[in-house]
Parts: structure tokens; sequence; C-alpha cells
């Protein structure tokens, strides 16, 4: 009689703590992002990152070319070349941020699984909240947006590109 009083208190204990898992799966779940990010080897960036936290999460680049910034008085962004992704570095104030991420090829995607060379109906399905206009796709998630490039025939993905909210 001891053992079974035993077993079944176990056997409580042990749902109990199975619910209690499941209940912080589900919060974890339920937890909204608050902007779009780029996930590489397990290391998110985001736009508005301090540039060196981003570019040692993202290992060492191919090439850097400087941009001209007609907004800035010194003029230099500089473009973080990697295999299948670029990475823009623009001057806020005195600190470095990023200002924008471009997939270039289809080894990468977005979190919601979208890559270059996928179809206009994926971006649809995966952001059915995008706005269309000539073959872009732009959806807006707090202060980043994804800008979705299908090309002039929208057929399919071409590039597409993490940005501050408000900007082309």
């Amino acid at each position: 009689m001891k053992a079974g009083r035993g077993i079944r208190r176990t056997a409580a204990a042990a749902l109990a703590a199975l619910m209690a898992m499941a209940s912080v799966s589900v919060a974890m779940a339920a937890e909204k992002k608050e902007q779009y990010a780029f996930t590489y080897k397990e290391q998110q960036v985001s736009v508005g990152m301090a540039a060196d936290t981003a570019l040692k999460a993202l290992g060492k680049e191919n090439k850097v070319k400087t941009l001209a910034n007609c907004a800035d008085d010194n003029g230099k962004d500089k473009a973080y070349i990697y295999d299948d992704f670029e990475v823009v570095i623009t001057k806020d104030g005195k600190k470095e941020v990023v200002q924008s991420i471009k997939l270039t090829s289809g080894n990468v995607g977005t979190e919601e699984g979208i890559k270059v060379g996928d179809l206009p109906a994926a971006v649809k399905k995966a952001y059915p909240d995008a706005k269309e206009e000539a073959g872009l796709y732009t959806v807006v998630l707090g202060e980043s947006q994804l800008v979705i490039d299908c090309g002039f025939k929208n057929d399919k993905v071409t590039e597409i590109c993490y940005e501050a909210a408000g900007k082309k």
C-alpha cells in the first residue's frame, strides 16, 4: 500500500514538472519579437545594433568597401561583404551602427524561411501583411522592415534587405 502511494506521488510530481515546463514553453512562444533580425551561425544581428558587436558576431568578412553617404559630412559608410550577405555600417552620432543587412544568396534566409530564389507566393504566405509595389514586398515590425525584391517580373526573390522602418 505504501509503495502504491509513493509511486502516485512520484507520478504526480513528474506530471506537475511537465506541466510547468509546457507553460514556460508556451509563454516563450507567445513572446512577440520587436523587430526583424538576421540570424547567421546562431548569432542575431539587427539594424541599429552596435557595429563592433555585429561584426564580431558575423566573423571575418571577405571584403570591405567604402561607400559615399551624402547625409553625413564625412561621407563614409562601409559595406562588409560576406559570401551570402552584406552588412552596411554607418555613423549614428558618434557611434557606428548597422544600417542595413542585404541577403544575396539562397544559402541564408529570414527567420520566416524566405530566401533568394523563392517565389512571390512564398513571400506572401510568410508575410501576409507585406505591401507589394512593383515587385518589392515591404513588411514592417517595430522600427525595422524587410524589403524583399522579386524583380521587375515579380517572378522570384532576388534580394532581401533588413532596414530601419520608413527607409526605401
